[in-house]
């Protein structure tokens, strides 16, 4: 198999998605949790019915998911909890609720480009979207949305690396700022880690696809809160970056900093 070479010039800004959206505002009357006894019904039968079996069959023939260490999240499915992931596919959003979570109801934080294609926002609401704010006067609903779906013993995943760079075999650095939520919450962490195998067939074609689970992870709520979001930080990019450096893990593009005479 061929690697590909794409040069970065920030890494930790850069995005390779390739999507292109143009972001749309949510607007002051965004609703983050929709109460209505229809929306819900609807979300429900959308979600568990259609898209997560859906998912799961495209992900196991298109990318052949495996995942390793699913029975660590058992002790869970009883509370709301936090998985954090590198940022590897678009598809990202939908690997914990397939191939981890075994039915817990899961919610993705994501940038606007979800929520910006025009006459499908609700759709990606009702799939578990929640957009991250880009002004002050959306936080407060982010905040509460947050809190609230813990509360109701939901999973909510959430990629630290913010940017999607396709099958990409390092971790990036990410700062802190994305675990204050389970440090102020007392909510336990999983560390979810994406790996490329080689395939034993059709050897051209992009590898296949495997997912590293942690055991929980607790805050310790002994600590301040500065350190709290350090330390669960800390544990989940040691464990990201120990999974990622696996001989199986297989590069078939190739991240290098651009040469600075062509950044020029």
């Amino acid at each position: 198999m061929k690697v590909k070479t794409v040069y970065y010039d920030d890494l930790l800004n850069d995005e390779f998605s390739g999507n292109n959206i143009k972001r749309r505002p949510l607007g002051k009357n965004f609703k983050y949790v929709h109460t209505n006894v229809f929306w819900r019904l609807c979300a429900t039968l959308l979600y568990r019915l259609i898209a997560i079996p859906v998912i799961w069959m495209v992900g196991k023939i298109g990318w052949g998911v495996k995942t390793i260490g699913k029975k660590n999240v058992k002790p869970l499915k009883r509370q709301g909890y936090f998985i954090y992931g590198n940022h590897t596919q678009i598809c990202d959003a939908w690997t914990a609720q397939c191939y981890v979570v075994r039915g817990h109801r899961t919610y993705i934080v994501s940038n606007q480009d979800s929520t910006s294609i025009r006459g499908i926002r609700w759709l990606i609401q009702m799939l578990g979207c929640i957009p991250v704010p880009e002004n002050m006067e959306e936080r407060e609903g982010f905040n509460n949305c947050i809190r609230y779906r813990i509360k109701q013993k939901a999973a909510i995943s959430i990629f630290p690396e913010a940017h999607i760079w396709p099958y990409s075999t390092h971790i990036r650095p990410f700062k802190d700022d994305a675990f204050v939520y389970p440090a102020e919450l007392g909510a336990p962490v999983v560390a979810m880690c994406t790996t490329y195998r080689r395939r034993k067939l059709f050897k051209n074609l992009k590898p296949r696809m495997t997912l590293h689970i942690s055991a929980p992870i607790y805050p310790n709520m002994r600590l301040s809160l500065s350190a709290r979001k350090k330390d669960l930080r800390d544990q989940v990019y040691d464990f990201m970056v120990k999974h990622s450096a696996e001989d199986e893990n297989i590069e078939c593009i190739r991240y290098l900093p651009r040469p600075k005479e062509e950044s020029k």
